[in-house]
């Protein structure tokens, strides 16, 4: 079986066993609704302009994190990888702040940037940042030592090692932390939103819940959902297309 097969077979099952829970009663339909209902509510949901708007703020401060993240920790991280006294100490730090969960940083945010896009920007790129950094600084030192060689004996200067050796042999873990970084990303962003801000998706999903209207709720984050794997696909696409096309250089 394809991958894709066995993902629709997946989410089939997963629906089943959601609408037989419900039909046994084993949980109040007033918490969760059956999949039908919530399959009924999604075209009122997506002909809702609040949505449409609560998910163009959501994922722009997901996209502005993931530019800033992934631009400052490639380039940090490429010189860190290539100087290499600096890569225990810088190490250190990175795992030292990791440590610290990133929702626990959302109140120090909210003071310091207040309930709009940055706060959710900020929390985001602290989130995502050392997870390319790491993968940058692994896909750098994962250099052959062959190539580094052959390099210096063809008498090649930094530039001409970094754009045709250094950048070439750290691009596939640079594409594949930026891809796990989105997912990331993604998640912290909208929690941001459920725990303190004034726009998004998670204040959206928030409202049809004091309003009642669960079945609402559950159809904001089913659409959550098929967007969080759209763009999953594109950028594994994008990671395939990028790691063969080196492959050919």
């Amino acid at each position: 079986m394809t991958a894709i097969t066995l993902g629709v077979l997946g989410t089939l099952s997963v629906l089943a066993v959601w609408a037989v829970i419900v039909e046994l009663g084993l949980v109040s339909a007033k918490s969760l609704p059956s999949p039908f209902a919530v399959a009924g509510s999604l075209p009122a949901l997506l002909a809702d302009p609040n949505f449409s708007a609560s998910l163009a703020d959501t994922l722009g401060a997901w996209f502005v994190a993931m530019v800033i993240a992934s631009v400052s920790a490639i380039v940090l991280g490429m010189i860190i990888g290539t100087v290499h006294f600096l890569s225990a100490p810088a190490m250190i730090v990175v795992n030292a702040l990791r440590s610290i969960p990133s929702s626990a940083l959302i109140p120090i945010a909210i003071l310091l940037f207040g309930l709009g896009s940055s706060m959710k920007i900020a929390v985001a790129v602290y989130a995502i940042f050392a997870l390319v950094l790491i993968n940058t600084i692994y896909g750098v030192a994962g250099r052959e030592p062959m190539r580094i060689d052959a390099a210096r004996s063809m008498r090649w200067n930094w530039w001409q090692q970094y754009l045709h050796l250094t950048l070439p042999s750290a691009t596939p873990s640079i594409v594949t932390g930026i891809r796990l970084a989105a997912g990331i990303s993604l998640v912290v962003v909208i929690s941001t939103e459920l725990l303190g801000a004034k726009s998004g998706i998670g204040i959206t999903i928030i409202q049809y819940q004091q309003a009642l209207r669960i079945d609402m709720a559950y159809a904001c984050i089913t659409a959550v959902g098929i967007v969080g794997v759209l763009l999953y696909s594109i950028l594994a696409a994008a990671e395939r297309a990028t790691i063969d096309r080196i492959r050919l250089v």
